[in-house]
C-alpha cells in the first residue's frame, strides 16, 4: 500500500455498531487503499492506533462517533505527541455526526454520517483536491484527583471545547445519560422535567399532582456548591454555584440551544457561573436557544482567558468535558488549549 492518506478509529462496542456490526467491513471497503480502518475495543487501545497512524504518515483522521469520540481521539493524540516532545500542530481530524450533541461537527461546518463522509473525503482524494481544514479553539483543563477518587493524588488533564465544571450544567449529564432517549428531544425532556420537577416544589404548585420520582426529579441538579473560583486573577465574590461553565468555542446543542458566545472570537474562552435559580433558568431559556447573554442576578458571565477553581467544604469538581464525565477533582484550571485542525467534508445529512 501506498501511504495510507485515511485514518478511521471506531469502536465495536457502540451502539450504531454492536446493531450492525457489518459496519466495519463497510468502512473498510470505502476507504479502500487509501488508509486504515482501526478498531478500538476501549479507550486504552486509542493510543497504539494513534502511534499507528503517526509513524504511517496519515494526515487525514476520522473519529467514528460523536463529540465523545473525538474527545477521545483529540486526547490521546495530544497525550502521545507530548510523549514523543512534539510541538507542532495537532493531525486533522474529522468528527462525524453520529452521536447525541455534535457540537464540534457543527461548529466546524461537518455535515453527514460517517460512511457518507468517508466517501466524499475519497472522492476528493482520488481527484488530487486537497481538503478543507479549519481551526478551532480548544480548552485545557487541569487539575488534581482527591484522595477519594479513582486515581488519588493524580494530576488530571484534558482537552475539550465545553466544560460544565459544577451545578446545573453538570448534573444534568448524569440525567441525560441516565435514559434512553438520547436525542435533542431527549435534552428537552430533561429540561423540561428539571424545571417542572423544581416548581413543582414550590408552596403554589405543591398540589400538582406528579410521581415521587418527578417531583424531585431536580433535587440534586440545583443543590448549591461551595466553591472558590478565580477568573483571570480576580476572585469572585459568590461562594455557592449552582452553575459553573466554560467553552472555547460558541457551541449549538442539538439546534436548541445556544451557548459560549464570546467564545466565538478567536483565543478567548467564555466563562459563566453563579448561584443560579430554576426560575432564572426558565426565564432565560430564550436566550440560551438564542446564544444571547443571561439576565441572571448574583451571575457572572464573559469573556477571559484563565479560570481556577477549587472545592471546599470536602466536596469535588466533576467536570462534564463535551459529553464525557469525570470526577474526584479537588482543584482545576481552565487555559486555552490547542489548536485543533478540523477536515471538514460534506457527506450525506
Amino acid at each position: 500500500m501506498a501511504q495510507p492518506l485515511i485514518g478511521v478509529i471506531t469502536n465495536p462496542n457502540s451502539k450504531k455498531n454492536r446493531l450492525n456490526p457489518s459496519r466495519y467491513d463497510t468502512m473498510r471497503q470505502l476507504v479502500g487503499d487509501l488508509g486504515l480502518v482501526k478498531r478500538t475495543h476501549h479507550t486504552g487501545e486509542i493510543a497504539d492506533v494513534v502511534r499507528e497512524f503517526l509513524d504511517a504518515g496519515v494526515p487525514y483522521w476520522l473519529a467514528d462517533g460523536g463529540d465523545g469520540a473525538f474527545h477521545w481521539l483529540v486526547n490521546v493524540l495530544d497525550q502521545v505527541l507530548q510523549e514523543r516532545g512534539h510541538t507542532g500542530p495537532l493531525p486533522a481530524i474529522m468528527p462525524t455526526n453520529a452521536g447525541t450533541i455534535d457540537f464540534v461537527g457543527r461548529k466546524a461546518g461537518v455535515v453527514g454520517h460517517t460512511e457518507s463522509l468517508i466517501v466524499a473525503l475519497a472522492k476528493q482524494l482520488r481527484a488530487g483536491e486537497t481538503p478543507q481544514i479549519v481551526t478551532l479553539d480548544s480548552l485545557r483543563v487541569r487539575g488534581l484527583h482527591g484522595p477519594d477518587s479513582d486515581f488519588p493524588g493524580k494530576p488530571f488533564d484534558k482537552i475539550g471545547f465545553a466544560s460544565a465544571l459544577a451545578g446545573a450544567g453538570q448534573r444534568v449529564f448524569d440525567k441525560f445519560y441516565a435514559q434512553q432517549n438520547q436525542s435533542g428531544l431527549g435534552v428537552l425532556q430533561v429540561v423540561a422535567k428539571t424545571l417542572t420537577s423544581a416548581a413543582s416544589q414550590s408552596p403554589a404548585l405543591s398540589w400538582v399532582p406528579l410521581p415521587v420520582t418527578w417531583r424531585h426529579f431536580s433535587d440534586t441538579i440545583f443543590e448549591p456548591q461551595p466553591l472558590d473560583v478565580w477568573v483571570d486573577g480576580e476572585q469572585k465574590s459568590i461562594r455557592w454555584y449552582r452553575d459553573l461553565d466554560v467553552g472555547s468555542i460558541d457551541i449549538n446543542i442539538a439546534g436548541i440551544f445556544r451557548f459560549f458566545p464570546c467564545a466565538a472570537e478567536p483565543g478567548v474562552l467564555h466563562v459563566q457561573g453563579g448561584d443560579v435559580s430554576p426560575w432564572e433558568i426558565a426565564k432565560n431559556l430564550p436566550a440560551m436557544s438564542a446564544g444571547k447573554p443571561f439576565h441572571i442576578h448574583n451571575f457572572f458571565q464573559g469573556p477571559a482567558k484563565h479560570l481556577r477553581v477549587v472545592a471546599r467544604d470536602g466536596r469535588t469538581i466533576d467536570p462534564v468535558i463535551d459529553g464525557e464525565l469525570y470526577y474526584g477533582l479537588v482543584n482545576a484550571t481552565v487555559e486555552p488549549g490547542p489548536a485543533v485542525r478540523v477536515v471538514v467534508v460534506r457527506g450525506d445529512a
